[in-house]
Formats: C-alpha cells, structure tokens, sequence
C-alpha cells in the first residue's frame, strides 16, 4: 500500500512540474492538494515497519504464526505488537492506530475502534499509560509484567 502511495505521490509531481512548464502559471489545484509528509508520519512507519518485520523475524516466529494469529481470539493479536515491543524495542508505545497499521500489514486487521473497546473492557489491566484517556487523544500504551507474563502464556498454551 505504502508503495503505491508513494508511486502515486511520484506521478502527481511529475504531473506538476510537467503542467508547469506548459504554463507560465502554476496549477494550482495541484499545489494545493500537496501534502507534505512530517517527519513524525516517517517515524511512526519506521516504527510500526520495525515492529512488523520483528514479528516476522524474531525467535518465536513459528508459535506466534500458530497460537495467536491463525486463532480466531482479538486479545493476543491486539497484546503481540505490546509484547514485540516490550521485549525488542523497550522505548516504543504503541496508540490503538498504530495497533490497526501493524495488524493489518500481518494481515490480521483490527480496527482502532475495537482495539480501544478491546482494551477499555479487559486489557486495561496488560498495559500502562503515563498519560490519562481521553477522547480524541492518542494515548501510548505499553505492556507491564503481568502483561508480558499473560502473552507468554497465550503462546504455550
């Protein structure tokens, strides 16, 4: 998906710069329809890619494929990215977007909408905020021990 994005974004400039020359003005429908991507957006998929392919790559690999995302259950597919997380990248939090984005690049999509249910009636009590929940507001979350220890569990049972 990323790529095309960016193959798309590639042919609109071209487009641009082509109608540019053309005429002596700029179009301006273009310009204004060009957006700019910050270096928080690229941070976040450097995150949520780095996750993604630890998933892919990391020692577990083959339980993880079999206990948690070829089962039907939401709660050890919403609490995986926590734990890759925890366990590989101790300095990254996760939103309940970022959750949908690697989910889905797993294959495996939960919306955001049911990660914050998922978590507000029976994970709440997996993870750990430094920030209080409101709406509208991203909050980051990541897994506390007894977390780590539930997810340990969902793999070997």
């Amino acid at each position: 998906m990323n790529n095309l994005e960016n193959k798309l974004k590639q042919i609109q400039s071209l487009v641009i710069d082509c109608l540019s020359e053309v005429s002596s003005d700029k179009p301006k429908a273009f310009v204004a329809n060009k957006t700019k991507q910050t270096k928080t957006d690229t941070a976040t998929e450097d995150k949520i890619m780095k996750v993604v392919n630890k998933v892919k790559n990391c020692n577990e690999t083959e339980k993880i494929e079999k206990q948690i995302l070829d089962k039907r259950a939401m709660e050890g597919k919403i609490i995986l990215p926590f734990y890759i997380c925890n366990k590989y990248f101790p300095t990254y939090t996760l939103s309940t977007g970022d959750i949908e984005k690697i989910t889905a690049e797993l294959s495996v999509r939960i919306k955001a909408s049911n990660v914050r249910k998922a978590i507000r009636e029976s994970l709440y009590k997996f993870l750990d905020t430094n920030q209080r929940r409101k709406s509208g507001i991203l909050t980051p979350y990541k897994l506390n021990r007894k977390g780590f220890k539930h997810f340990e569990s969902l793999l070997e049972s």
